[in-house]
């Protein structure tokens, strides 16, 4: 079981719709019933940097995401949806952005990912500023230019190769 950040990487279909691939980024901490990391802070592939140093933030941890993967270099980290898994008291809490519910089989995707498929588990959909995406901002382009114009769309795409399924 773990806890952490994740992203659901997506690229702007031609309809101006978000279409998913079949990864999921995350960051994962291993972590007890009680949301207690199980592993010391040089495990991680990023350093603690939060505020409170307790949990990774998707800024300063998309470094990490994206180390070795030239795809994705020059995507920002608030580009794709993404969300946290937190636990707590033997349940889970995922909090995300809502872009995430269109994604299908996204609580099945993030239960596997973070191994808490036993676990209760609690969405709290957040459409705070804290978790908009940018590729958002292609789809209120679409009126005035292309999808895609000026945006990481091509990119994206050969990310996570063309032979995947995108959902």
């Amino acid at each position: 079981m773990s806890k952490g950040i994740f992203w659901f990487p997506c690229f702007m279909g031609t309809e101006g719709e978000l279409i998913f691939t079949e990864e999921i980024e995350a960051i994962i901490v291993p972590c007890d019933e009680d949301g207690n990391s199980e592993v010391s802070v040089s495990f991680y592939t990023c350093e603690y940097n939060s505020r409170n140093g307790r949990s990774n933030t998707h800024k300063d941890s998309w470094k990490a995401v994206t180390a070795g993967r030239k795809g994705l270099r020059g995507i920002p980290w608030n580009y794709f949806p993404r969300g946290r898994v937190e636990i707590s008291h033997g349940r889970a809490f995922l909090y995300m952005n809502p872009e995430i519910l269109n994604c299908n089989n996204y609580l099945e995707r993030i239960r596997e990912k973070f191994g808490i498929g036993h676990l209760d588990i609690r969405v709290r959909i957040d459409n705070s500023a804290h978790y908009q995406c940018t590729i958002l901002e292609d789809r209120e382009k679409k009126g005035r230019a292309s999808v895609g114009q000026g945006s990481y769309k091509t990119k994206d795409r050969k990310a996570f190769g063309s032979k995947r399924k995108y959902k």
